[in-house]
């Protein structure tokens, strides 16, 4: 599926619609409430020993496109005080902290000749030549889109 829009299309925050995951014995892309009920499941079993929420909570990351060819990748917070953040955000700790979210990383993205791509930062060598960091932004059927070496899939917000 191609932009439709253009830039406008990519621009702004998008959330995990689905990640790759164990479900049912299979190794695929499943949503959060598939997700959670296979470790819920796993828990009353006892085959789980932590809390679900704590394995799931890459599924409450953000990532987001800025105009500015920025790609910054939203967490939650921990509860701290004002006072912590501030003096992260001056030791250049934190990127960014709004809404609960802090930003810890931050990539760039590009366009070229009506594509983009960003920078996945991965070293990656095939036969001892360095191959480019640079992935393809691309939705899939759906409107989803691939990120993070095609572990998760993003819905706009």
């Amino acid at each position: 599926m191609a932009w439709k829009n253009g830039v406008s299309d990519l621009i702004g925050k998008w959330k995990v619609a689905k990640a790759r995951s164990f479900v049912g014995g299979k190794f695929d892309m499943f949503t959060l409430e598939e997700v959670a009920a296979e470790l819920e499941s796993k828990k009353a079993a006892g085959e789980l020993d932590c809390e679900p929420e704590e394995m799931m909570s890459g599924f409450s990351s953000i990532t987001e496109f800025t105009a500015d060819g920025k790609v910054r990748s939203w967490m939650k917070a921990p509860e701290v005080s004002q006072e912590e953040i501030d003096a992260a955000l001056a030791s250049g700790d934190l990127i960014a902290f709004e809404d609960g979210y802090m930003c810890l990383e931050e990539k760039e993205w590009k366009e070229e000749n009506g594509e983009f791509f960003y920078n996945s930062g991965e070293y990656r060598e095939m036969f001892g030549e360095v191959q480019s960091p640079w992935d393809k932004l691309e939705p899939d059927e759906n409107g989803l889109l691939p990120f993070g070496s095609g572990m998760v899939l993003l819905a706009k917000m």
